[in-house]
């Protein structure tokens, strides 16, 4: 059985076409990719998920549902990943491609993608800032800096003491994270924000809902 149109989503990715859908199990996150056109063996990939309030610019508290948080570009990582590993999408038998630890690929920046583009040096640091900037969203969106044993070292922590998030690849270019419990406290909950060392202004504030 082919995944359906309606309720699914196309995705170029090197010039084939792959249709992809999402759907919520006990927690988590089921991605479902094949290819669009003569379908063959499927990717799985499983993301667990919190439902998280994100804090925006003016301040206010905005609901980010985990049923909404897989964006077309993790999709495509976990493409690239996928057929860097062995997916064969035009393979007609055999079991589907399961990815595990799929938010940890999702979430990661491809450097050379990065270094290969021809950027200005007038607009380098603007655009590593938005480099910052992506990254850190998609850990917000698929929590991967929250666990329940960093959780808990959060909690138990004094306000502003940072712990740093490491990514190999983002600092190849200069960029480094750090995660950290705030002073301040939404709905009687507390707040954990995430930031860009190198961009102060790169900054998150979310708490999440157990």
């Amino acid at each position: 059985m082919t995944i359906p149109r309606k309720g699914s989503r196309s995705l170029t990715v090197n010039d084939t076409t792959y249709r992809w859908v999402i759907s919520v199990h006990n927690n988590t996150v089921n991605l479902v990719v094949e290819l669009d056109s003569a379908p063959g063996q499927r990717l799985l990939a499983y993301f667990e998920c919190r439902d998280l309030y994100i804090r925006t610019e003016t301040g206010e508290w905005r609901f980010h549902s985990q049923k909404q948080s897989i964006h077309p570009a993790h999709v495509k990582r976990l493409i690239l990943h996928a057929l860097n590993s062995g997916w064969k999408p035009q393979e007609k038998r055999g079991k589907p491609f399961t990815i595990r630890n799929a938010a940890q690929i999702a979430a990661t920046i491809d450097v050379e993608a990065i270094h290969s583009r021809q950027v200005s040096p007038d607009t380098q640091e603007a655009y590593i800032k938005e480099i910052a900037r992506d990254f850190l969203e998609s850990y917000m969106c698929l929590s991967l800096c929250m666990d329940f044993e960093m959780y808990d070292r959060l909690l138990e922590s004094e306000p502003q003491t940072r712990f740093p998030i490491a990514d190999d690849n983002l600092q190849q270019l200069g960029l480094t994270f750090a995660v950290f419990l705030d002073s301040t406290k939404a709905d009687g909950r507390p707040v954990i924000a995430l930031q860009c060392n190198e961009f102060p202004d790169v900054i998150e504030h979310y708490w999440w809902i157990c």
